[in-house]
């Protein structure tokens, strides 16, 4: 076929000369008419499928090979094997159609671009002897038709090999037969034609012999053949077939037959099949050449589709770009909408606890809403309540108004009788008084002298007092020294040494008299004296501060000015009372001015030496002097630094006063850091007497316990039995025997308190802070407390 190498493939075939061959095509519906048709007419005969396949020239050149550098390899052998799956669903859907009609089939394919060469090359291949095909489309079918439409059919009636028996069918009906006598004719029409010049020679293989059949032209006749059939071999068997020789002219000129001993006419008839053959022929040519423009176009469509592949090729790598894009968008989308999955899950979470939380606050809400309800209710019967006691406020209004009343004339008739028992008690003294009491100023009735003056002991209206004669009669009128000395009588306190009474020509002034004489002879040992125990110097510390608050808590305000421990009297019991309060108001500026003495200037506030006059922390200062001299015993010169140096060391043991017995470490310590306090030069940094140096201080009078005997030694007034200090007033120094509640939170004795408040005083003896109330409350308590200890000592 033209150098072209073919392969045919097969299947199912094993038995040729019992097998009829059907030719069908890709209609499978005229390809199954083809079949059912030879199904009928060949029953129990073998069918066997035969089917020539045109492949795709698609990926095919112009020389028939596959352009490598025009498309993907891969892409190729995808296409190949896709055209050929389709192939063999075709083939399958023939056979499935014999088997179910239950005949055994087979199947013989082949890969040509001619289909009608392709049949003709498995026909000489195959060595077909029996097949039938379809001679024209079903659309051409009518009950006229009995000529071969399709070309494919013509081809194979002039082409096939005359041994091939060939049934031509369309739509159900046989249409054209070609049996081998027949063969031989339009084998001999189709190669006669007039471009031969020299004749055909044409050789057909009949069984065992065969025959050589010649178209010669006649040189006499132009124009004219004659054909000339040469039989060899088994004449009598070709013979039997055709019955007569063959003559065939052209056209106009008489043909004759020449061979050997015979020459017969063509018929008309043959005549006729030779024209038939020609035009035939020239339609073959028309076709081939219509057949190669169809080639050239379609190779021309196959380059056009080639580019477009190759465009195809671009945008589908174009796409795969794009697709690997949107799959690295959706990979990123999808970790989006996982981490919003997320979110999501930790919002529901989120929405889960508002909602407990709105139902708990809704519960709460509720509760709120009873409660509120409840707290009307409630402010409904505190209204009614208030209303009430605005009543019983009102009524109690008028009783204390009248009480009032009746406390401001009971007051007024206490302070007659308190003006009264202060004159009664506050006598006046005349210089012979003086002169008689002091015996015309003996010197053994001198008990001391001082910068303000000489002090002797006498008897005055039978009370045993201390007179003390002031320096010169100062820049005070009669009248003003005489007020200022009444005033002075009337501030009381047991801490404070009574003034009895004055004398206004000599300038005299009578106090009680204490027989133990002041605090300079005991820390000094003098006339006899012995020391002091610690118990005593704690509780005098105690007694000289709450003195000194009293006075300066007085209205209007007294500044000692000169206290120093001469001016701490000690009375029968040890009980500590500062005299010479307010005298510097009794005297003259100059004369109060005066600090020349060493010994006192020592007591004295250094801002006052330089600056001018005593203010609340001179005392103050003195105070912090004199509870180191009770500390340690030691000279006031040089006192603060030898204190500050034992502290800083570590050693206040050192500098402690030891004929004071054993002193406890810890209130040792505290009192001498508030004593250097006390000390300090600036006086905004020394601390208040009230409000800092009273809580520090007055917890200690606890550990503190008079003695009935402080003449005793030590250990003799340690085997005496203890006097509790709550059991004392602080008034009387005695154990109480009527003990009453005022309203400082003190007890006192009741005769001792009810004379301080009739005296005209509504101040606290203690703390000389202003009373609230004059009412005082018996302390039963106390005085069974103190009966069963009398009891039992």
């Amino acid at each position: 076929m033209s150098g072209e190498e073919v392969m045919v493939k097969a299947e199912g075939i094993c038995d040729l000369e019992n097998t009829v061959f059907v030719a069908v095509g890709k209609n499978v519906k005229e390809g199954k008419s083809v079949l059912s048709w030879a199904l009928k007419s060949f029953a129990g005969r073998r069918i066997c499928v035969l089917h020539v396949h045109q492949p795709n020239h698609l990926f095919s050149s112009k020389d028939g090979k596959l352009s490598g550098a025009k498309l993907k390899q891969h892409m190729v052998k995808a296409c190949q094997e896709l055209d050929r799956l389709r192939l063999h669903k075709l083939l399958n859907q023939y056979l499935l159609f014999i088997s179910q009609a239950g005949i055994q089939g087979g199947k013989v394919w082949l890969e040509i671009d001619n289909v009608e060469k392709g049949i003709i090359h498995i026909i000489e291949e195959r060595k077909i002897q029996w097949l039938v095909m379809g001679a024209a489309a079903e659309t051409h079918y009518s009950k006229q038709l009995s000529e071969l439409k399709s070309s494919k059919a013509k081809f194979v009636c002039q082409h096939a090999h005359m041994h091939c028996h060939i049934w031509f069918t369309c739509s159900g009906y046989l249409i054209h037969t070609r049996s081998m006598d027949n063969a031989l004719l339009s084998r001999m029409e189709s190669l006669s034609s007039p471009e031969d010049k020299g004749g055909i020679k044409i050789r057909n293989h009949v069984n065992d012999g065969y025959e050589d059949l010649n178209i010669l032209e006649d040189p006499s006749k132009p124009g004219s053949k004659v054909v000339k059939v040469e039989i060899k071999g088994d004449y009598s068997r070709l013979h039997s077939r055709n019955k007569h020789d063959v003559h065939l002219h052209h056209a106009t000129s008489q043909p004759l037959l020449e061979e050997g001993s015979f020459h017969r006419k063509a018929s008309s008839v043959e005549r006729s099949r030779l024209e038939h053959a020609m035009m035939d022929a020239e339609n073959s040519k028309q076709r081939a050449f219509e057949e190669s423009v169809k080639r050239w176009r379609a190779e021309e469509d196959a380059m056009e589709a080639i580019r477009m592949a190759e465009v195809s090729y671009k945008l589908s790598k174009e796409k795969e770009d794009q697709r690997r894009e949107q799959e690295e968008n959706l990979a990123k989308q999808k970790e989006e909408i996982e981490g919003l999955k997320i979110q999501h899950d930790l919002y529901l979470k989120e929405l889960q606890k508002i909602q407990e939380k709105k139902l708990v606050l809704e519960s709460q809400i509720t509760e709120s809403s009873y409660a509120g309800k409840e707290l009307e209710e409630k402010i409904l019967q505190a209204v009614e309540l208030l209303i009430s006691f605005r009543k019983q406020r009102d009524e109690m209004q008028v009783e204390r108004d009248n009480a009032i009343k009746e406390v401001n004339r009971f007051r007024k008739l206490a302070q007659d009788d308190a003006d009264e028992y202060c004159i009664q008690n506050f006598f006046s003294i005349t210089f012979s008084d003086i002169i008689e009491a002091t015996q015309n100023f003996d010197p053994s009735s001198k008990i001391g002298e001082g910068k303000l003056g000489s002090v002797y002991k006498g008897i005055i209206h039978h009370i045993k007092v201390a007179i003390k004669m002031l320096p010169d009669f100062g820049s005070l009128s009669d009248s003003d020294f005489q007020n200022k000395a009444e005033r002075l009588s009337r501030v009381r306190h047991p801490n404070l040494v009574t003034l009895m009474g004055i004398c206004s020509e000599s300038r005299s002034l009578a106090y009680e008299f204490l027989e133990n004489g002041n605090l300079e002879d005991h820390l000094a040992c003098r006339e006899k004296s012995r020391p002091l125990h610690w118990h005593h110097r704690i509780r005098i510390a105690v007694e000289i501060c709450s003195a000194l608050i009293f006075v300066h808590a007085n209205d209007p305000c007294i500044v000692h000015g000169n206290l120093r421990p001469t001016n701490v009297l000690l009375d029968a019991k040890f009980v500590s009372k500062i005299s010479d309060f307010g005298v510097h108001l009794l005297i003259s500026q100059n004369e109060n001015s005066n600090y020349d003495d060493l010994e006192a200037s020592i007591y004295v506030d250094p801002e006052c030496i330089d600056k001018g006059p005593v203010t609340v922390e001179s005392d103050v200062y003195s105070f912090g002097v004199i509870l180191l001299r009770l500390l340690t015993a030691r000279p006031a010169s040089g006192i603060v630094r030898d204190v500050k140096c034992a502290l800083e060391s570590g050693n206040l043991g050192s500098v402690l006063d030891s004929s004071a017995g054993d002193w406890p470490i810890d209130q040792a310590e505290l009192l001498a850091y508030l004593a250097l306090r006390c000390c300090e030069k600036d006086p905004l940094n020394r601390p208040n007497m009230l409000s800092e140096v009273w809580p520090i201080i007055e917890p200690m009078r606890d550990i503190c316990t008079p003695h009935s005997d402080l003449n005793t030694s030590s250990h003799s007034s340690k085997s005496q039995k203890r006097i509790p200090p709550h059991f004392v007033c602080p008034i009387f120094q005695d154990v109480m025997e009527d003990p009453h509640i005022a309203a400082d939170g003190y007890t006192y004795e009741g005769d001792a308190i009810k004379g301080w408040l009739y005296s005209g005083h509504n101040t606290s003896p203690m703390t000389n802070l202003k009373l609230d109330t004059c009412d005082l409350i018996p302390n039963y308590a106390l005085y069974r407390a103190i009966q069963e200890w009398q009891q039992q000592s």
